[in-house]
């Protein structure tokens, strides 16, 4: 026995398979086209690390360079026993290589070791002219100490009464 509707509930229930098929058909492509969306903008992400990652390498670099110069600018007011010009070559050197690393980076990431960098030079400009300054002024204290003890002998001999002579 066949129900009255039989032809209604067949249309249905092909209807109904119809709409099921394409509702998993539709889900299917949703799932497949999040899928490729997301491993591309994870993909997109794991660059960006990347980028970010070898930034702050070079920032910790940088650091280091910076941590370096300060360390052994140090050394030139500290230690009288240093020799100048050696220690002036290896803070040039290390000046160096903080540009190198510098022109790696975005100027926006390496502006604040950027403008150290500019003062650095404007410091060690300074110290090395107080270098040169003191230096000079030991000469003329020498200079002065040496003419002192020059009238003081000078002196002497004409209040002995001894012949007094120039010589050099």
């Amino acid at each position: 026995m066949k129900a009255q509707n039989y032809a209604a509930i067949r249309k249905a229930i092909i209807r109904f398979t119809w709409y099921l098929i394409a509702s998993v058909a539709v889900a299917t492509c949703f799932f497949f086209f999040f899928m490729k969306t997301s491993s591309f903008e994870i993909s997109k992400i794991l660059d960006k690390a990347k980028d970010y990652d070898k930034i702050q390498t070079i920032q910790l670099d940088l650091k280091e360079k910076v941590d370096s110069i300060y360390y052994f600018s140090s050394w030139l007011t500290y230690d009288s026993k240093i020799n100048y010009r050696l220690m002036q070559n290896t803070l040039s050197e290390k000046k160096l290589q903080l540009s190198n690393l510098l022109s790696q980076i975005p100027k926006e990431d390496g502006l604040l070791y950027g403008k150290l960098a500019n003062q650095m030079n404007t410091f060690f400009n300074t110290k090395d002219s107080l270098i040169i300054a003191t230096s000079e002024l030991n000469t003329v204290r020498e200079d002065l100490i040496q003419c002192m003890s020059d009238n003081r002998k000078i002196t002497r001999k004409i209040s002995i009464g001894g012949g007094l002579t120039f010589d050099k």
